[in-house]
């Protein structure tokens, strides 16, 4: 089975997935007067967009009219569907029995990643150490919110931590890419793409991530007041100050800190950059079935559907599932528990590796400087 067909058929398994039992999801509610699940419904719709779209392109192009249309239908109606079941999710309010073993497996986990990444970037690019260093900074990621008194929220050795990842990675691309990943999106149509996945990217992490709502709660104290107001908000590792937003008349709200913003900006970017990646190979006639082009593709979709985003993740599963899918928000969002780290740290690297992987091989048709 090729590459193409594999990604194929993980998609179209997503897409049967989201149409089972779609009934038993939190039966009766609705958002703005859609059924979950008719939203759900939705992201199912979006998911065959994107397979169809993805196979004419791969195919024919990106010049390919009826493929262009279907992706970009496709990422559409995923990212407004997905916004809806965000907004109408239940939070449950019970933790599970296990989540008491979250710290001893977030430490396990950081561990094994760290140590793990000795061998693995030994065996496999001896030459370049710099990887243990991205895997290390992840670790420690994972491990600061169990190792640390009360979360580590008021350490300053969180922020060097948050920083520490963006300037490694650059660090990473300077030393391995360079001018190569420049000349690879050095054309209209690619950075066009990249600027638009990572827009998308940016609205979907803003909502999933629960930093804007279209639904926000309103009370008695916030009915019919709109403000902007400034206070610290305790994500990612570390209190960040951070503006309040609530306008009831549109209706949104939400906040803007500088630790989501540093997020948003390194989680995006490297969608964006994979997704260029991908649309530069498609457009020079490079190979669709490549290892290049099917790792770019799962990891920019990959990074995008999961990565921090569980509430989005947890809304999906709650809509097929009801409140047996409980244990996933808990999993995700619990700050002790290794999912959350772990997904951050699979996707930085995923996404990172497959950029490299362009730059290092033939597959993108990157042009002489």
């Amino acid at each position: 089975m090729s590459h193409r067909r594999r990604l194929t058929t993980i998609l179209a398994v997503v897409t049967a997935l989201a149409f089972v039992r779609p009934a038993a999801a939190h039966t009766g509610t609705t958002h703005a007067g859609t059924p979950h699940w008719l939203l759900a419904g939705l992201v199912a719709v979006g998911f065959v967009g994107i397979v169809v779209g993805w196979r004419r392109l791969a195919r024919n192009g990106v010049g390919n009219r009826v493929g262009s249309v279907a992706l970009v239908g496709g990422l559409l109606a995923v990212i407004v569907g997905g916004i809806g079941l965000v907004e109408i999710q239940v939070t449950p309010q019970v933790a599970p029995s296990w989540a008491s073993s979250g710290e001893l497996v977030t430490i396990v986990a950081a561990s094994a990643l760290a140590v793990g990444s000795l061998p693995v970037v030994r065996w496999r690019w001896p030459e370049r150490p710099r990887y243990v260093a991205l895997a290390f900074v992840l670790a420690v990621w994972i491990a600061y919110p169990v190792v640390l008194p009360n979360g580590g929220l008021t350490n300053p050795l969180g922020y060097v931590v948050v920083f520490a990842v963006p300037v490694t990675i650059v660090y990473v691309f300077a030393r391995d890419g360079g001018n190569r990943l420049v000349r690879a999106l050095s054309d209209r149509i690619s950075r066009l793409v990249a600027a638009s996945a990572f827009l998308l990217f940016s609205i979907f992490f803003a909502v999933s991530a629960g930093t804007v709502s279209f639904n926000p709660d309103v009370t008695a104290r916030t009915a019919g007041e709109a403000f902007v107001r400034l206070h610290p908000v305790a994500s990612p590792l570390v209190y960040w100050p951070a503006a309040e937003f609530h306008f009831p008349s549109i209706p949104v709200s939400g906040y803007v800190s500088v630790g989501s913003a540093l997020l948003i900006a390194v989680l995006g970017g490297l969608v964006a950059l994979n997704a260029g990646l991908v649309t530069r190979q498609w457009q020079a006639g490079g190979d669709p079935d490549s290892d290049g082009a099917v790792l770019g593709a799962v990891a920019s979709s990959g990074a995008t559907a999961c990565c921090c985003c569980a509430p989005a993740f947890y809304a999906v599963a709650g809509s097929v599932f009801g409140t047996a899918a409980s244990p996933v928000y808990w999993a995700f969002l619990d700050p002790t528990s290794p999912v959350g780290g772990l997904f951050l740290a699979a996707s930085v690297l995923l996404l990172v590796g497959s950029a490299i992987r362009f730059v290092d091989t033939d597959t993108c048709q990157i042009p002489s400087a």
